[in-house]
């Protein structure tokens, strides 16, 4: 009875197996190519193409400069080390601000203050002019039919 089961099992497999790969598409196959694109013809000539055949010589040597697994592992450990010291260093309650009256005082003394005038009777020429001018170059937005 197992025999028959394993035999049906076995059978089974390959039907499907064999169902499967033939509806795969082939790899090697060219795809087809939409003829109402504006790049069709450049492409059914790039797919019917042949590129050169690459040599196992022209393969490149596998670079050396890769760090290995120990040496990231140890990167990583270092760069997490050092933000856990930030976050030691800088967590609530670990420092504070003293002193900051000197440090205030000198900003003050070397902070130049703006200097305000009150405008004269030119300037308020000038920006009326400038107004003027920006009013005559104005134009209304085109009206939109509603």
């Amino acid at each position: 009875m197992n025999g028959e089961t394993r035999k049906i099992l076995r059978f089974g497999l390959i039907v499907g197996f064999a169902a499967g790969a033939s509806a795969c598409a082939s790899p090697f196959k060219t795809a087809p190519v939409d003829p109402s694109s504006p790049v069709a013809a450049a492409v059914a000539s790039a797919a019917k193409t042949k590129g050169p055949r690459r040599k196992l010589s022209e393969i490149p040597a596998i670079p050396s400069d890769i760090p290995s697994a120990d040496q990231i592992r140890t990167a990583v450990a270092q760069q997490e080390a050092a933000g856990a010291a930030v976050t030691r260093a800088t967590a609530p309650s670990t420092w504070e601000l003293k002193e900051t009256e000197s440090y205030a005082a000198k900003a003050r003394r070397e902070a130049t203050p703006p200097a305000f005038e009150a405008p004269t009777d030119t300037d308020r020429a000038n920006t009326e002019a400038f107004a003027r001018a920006a009013r005559g170059r104005a134009s209304a937005p085109p009206s939109q039919p509603q």
